[in-house]
């Protein structure tokens, strides 16, 4: 038997390795499949389970009834994986999730700098109506002296919670906001 296993050994461990694997395929389907089942009951019936939704660059979006305890990495075994556009650096994996977590895997953008970011740098080489000094707001195209006080008194009393409210000054009308309107921001 001994010279047996020598002679033998490498496939030996060969056919360890497949087995084990083989066994481990087939417990996460099984988990799966449970979980699946499980997605399909009334949970109501269910004990010791979470309900999360999840959407976005996964294979399955949906609902899923888990474990108390488990983890992202879980639930996306789950839901059969990420896509390949998913933003995997964005999310957490060992992320603990809770009863009516709701998760959203992004999606990779393509633009170095999101829209946030875009919108801020707009704004930033704008003039903010709401907070601009008289000097500031004689910078506009057609804004006066005069009209630049119209426009502080005005502010005084309500906010500009768009840069359209600005037509509501007296002495600003279509064409005056039309000059001004792109350089301008609330």
């Amino acid at each position: 038997m001994k010279n047996f296993i020598i002679k033998y050994k490498k496939y030996i461990i060969t056919l360890v390795i497949i087995m084990l694997s083989i066994i481990s395929i087939i417990m996460q389907e099984k988990s799966r499949q449970d979980s699946i089942n499980i997605n399909s009951q009334d949970i109501s019936k269910i004990e010791n389970k979470i309900a999360v939704y999840i959407t976005g660059a996964v294979k399955n979006p949906g609902v899923y009834y888990l474990d108390i305890g488990s983890r992202l990495s879980n639930l996306l075994d789950i839901c059969g994986g990420i896509q390949e556009n998913a933003d995997i650096k964005k999310i957490n994996l060992a992320k603990k999730l809770s009863d009516s977590d709701k998760i959203d895997i992004p999606v990779i953008k393509e633009e170095s700098i999101d829209d946030e970011e875009v919108e801020e740098t707009e704004k930033s080489d704008k003039i903010n109506i709401n907070t601009a000094t008289e000097s500031e707001l004689m910078t506009l195209n057609g804004i006066g002296k005069s009209t630049a006080q119209k426009i502080i008194e005005y502010r005084k009393v309500q906010e500009f919670t768009e840069i359209e409210d600005l037509m509501e000054v007296p002495g600003i009308g279509e064409s005056k906001f039309n000059n001004v309107k792109h350089d301008i921001c609330t």
